[in-house]
């Protein structure tokens, strides 16, 4: 199955994109040994919201203090008060208060706005966790801007992280960085609109133009060009990428698309400027899909052709002030039931071995989406994009922007 079409029985899906709780929460507490939350940051979770977390679980040590966290949007539960119900059970039961933001929009951008000049000049970032993408940290490992992640936080991990993460060449002992989600790239639109799109074509002809947004990551675009031609995405040529980037510019030059954007395309897709979309699985099931009405129908669909896959992770940057509290953070995460509450809400690909398992305690139609736990028929269509050394990335990126006029 290649859409994904229904709301998570008894899982409250409402998402207040970028406002309330998220962009208002307090100021973020200094690690100084708080053990309570403040006001108007990590509130109690919504009354009879199902939880993993009353099933039996081990003991958890404090860890006092606080840390900061920089993500995407729409990578945790929220309540219908906007309140994070697991960020606050993860409070009440280790004494660490989060900071969370989710301020990640493109990870070129957040790279060169808040990473690169405090990490040349010799400075902590302020953050603590940053969730990028797999090229974004294969480039912070070769640069060497990640800090080891500590043996606190590889109880869970080490034991519980999926296989298929275990054998990536740049993090070969999963020591720098920790999967967070894994996401698909295809096509996301409103069915009343458009009717069902099942191929890749429709993204580069006319018959939506002006009203098609592509996005601003390249792997992302390229590889779903690359796909389109025939082309493995995970051996491109410099002839390959070449001819893929002359129809990115192409159809940027004539208007066919009305913007290249990161997350923000789902703000394009709910107002109907946009009606067809390089879209992430996840935006379209868990920040789309619940808004669904008469007038609405949003579906994600992998293509035909195929689509693309990539990961999300952890990682602690260099000279983070508040290592083990982003560590236990991390250690938390990778407790099964603690992922599954998440990822409910989330609906993106879990890296968390035993997930799947107490996911169908509080969800069953959730442990069965292939959004969340694709199958092998899906997975033989994915396509990850080509590891390149730091150079060859940053001539690449330098073509894909000059393409699309940034």
């Amino acid at each position: 199955m290649s859409q994904h079409d229904a709301t998570p029985d008894g899982v409250s899906r409402r998402r207040f994109l970028q406002l309330g709780g998220a962009a208002g929460a307090a100021a973020f507490l200094a690690a100084s040994g708080a053990t309570s939350v403040a006001a108007g940051s990590r509130r109690s979770p919504a009354a009879g919201r199902p939880r993993v977390a009353d099933q039996e679980a081990s003991p958890v040590v404090a860890t006092d203090g606080a840390f900061r966290m920089a993500t995407w949007i729409g990578y945790i539960d929220i309540a219908d008060d906007t309140s994070y119900p697991s960020l606050d059970r993860f409070t009440a039961e280790t004494g660490v208060v989060i900071d969370y933001q989710e301020v990640v929009d493109d990870n070129q951008v957040f790279f060169a706005s808040d990473l690169q000049g405090p990490i040349d000049a010799g400075v902590p970032t302020g953050w603590d966790i940053v969730v990028l993408t797999d090229w974004m940290i294969q480039r912070l490992v070769a640069l060497g801007w990640l800090e080891t992640i500590g043996a606190s936080a590889h109880g869970n991990l080490a034991a519980n992280l999926e296989t298929v993460y275990r054998s990536r060449a740049w993090d070969p002992d999963n020591t720098l960085a920790a999967p967070y989600v894994s996401g698909m790239t295809g096509l996301g639109y409103d069915r009343k609109v458009t009717g069902d799109i099942t191929s890749l074509s429709v993204l580069f002809g006319d018959t939506y133009s002006g009203r098609v947004t592509y996005l601003s990551e390249m792997n992302d675009t390229v590889g779903l060009v690359a796909i389109l031609k025939g082309y493995d995405p995970n051996v491109l040529t410099q002839e390959q990428f070449d001819d893929c980037i002359a129809l990115v510019k192409s159809n940027v030059d004539s208007g066919v698309v009305r913007n290249l954007t990161g997350n923000s395309y789902i703000e394009d897709m709910q107002s109907g400027d946009v009606q067809l979309a390089m879209a992430w699985s996840g935006d379209v099931a868990g920040l789309l899909l619940p808004s669904n009405n008469d007038q609405k129908e949003f579906v994600w669909t992998l293509a035909d052709e195929g689509g693309m896959i990539w990961t999300d992770n952890m990682a602690i940057p260099k000279g983070a002030e508040n290592q083990p509290q982003a560590e236990r953070f991390i250690d938390w995460y990778y407790d099964p039931a603690n992922a599954a509450q998440i990822i409910a809400f989330v609906r993106y690909v879990c890296p968390v071995k035993g997930a799947a398992e107490a996911l169908a305690a509080i969800d069953p139609s959730a442990s069965q989406d292939p959004l969340i736990f694709p199958t092998q028929e899906m997975r033989a269509r994915l396509h990850d994009f080509i590891s390149q050394d730091p150079d060859a990335r940053s001539a690449w990126e330098a073509t894909f922007q000059e393409a699309i006029g940034l």
